[in-house]
């Protein structure tokens, strides 16, 4: 539980930026692993969702966004998954938009940059070598891979990792 011994769920924003046929994904490494998210974090009160990607892709990759439409919901809670001995007080929602680089000409190289604890870098893969990769959730990876993203309603991926 946290400090305050409340139970909390955190909500988390993420952006899903593809250009060129590639996805720009944040990168981490600590001593034992090494994995790749969506850019994006929590929401601070008295901010929307759209404001929350915005700050933290910026934060994350140096990049200025620009939301679009929200494509997956995914749910987390660590105590049912393989890293509940660390994240058995977790329960976060992410909602995943799909965004694009305000910039006409974007520098889009590989970023070394740590704007959060253990990350090392944002970069951009290639769609195909998603299916490689360990990013999490693993639930994306076909649907990054195939560059397939809904036009109907967000899709709810469930409590998945």
């Amino acid at each position: 539980m946290n400090k305050s011994n409340t139970v909390t769920v955190r909500i988390s924003a993420k952006a899903i930026i593809i250009r060129k046929d590639k996805i720009l994904l944040v990168r981490y490494k600590s001593d034992s692993d090494e994995w790749y998210t969506l850019p994006g974090g929590g929401q601070r009160f008295g901010e929307t969702l759209t404001q929350t990607l915005i700050r933290e892709c910026l934060e994350e990759t140096t990049y200025k966004i620009k939301p679009a439409r929200l494509v997956f919901v995914r749910e987390y809670i660590g105590s049912n998954h393989e890293f509940a001995e660390f994240d058995k007080d977790v329960h976060q929602v992410e909602l995943m938009f799909l965004a694009s680089i305000t910039d006409k000409n974007p520098d889009i190289r590989n970023l070394s940059h740590n704007a959060d604890r253990d990350q090392i870098g944002a970069q951009w893969i290639s769609l195909g070598d998603v299916i490689n990769l360990p990013i999490f959730p693993l639930a994306l990876r076909p649907f990054i891979v195939e560059n397939s993203f809904s036009r109907g309603s967000p899709i709810y991926l469930g409590d998945v990792n």
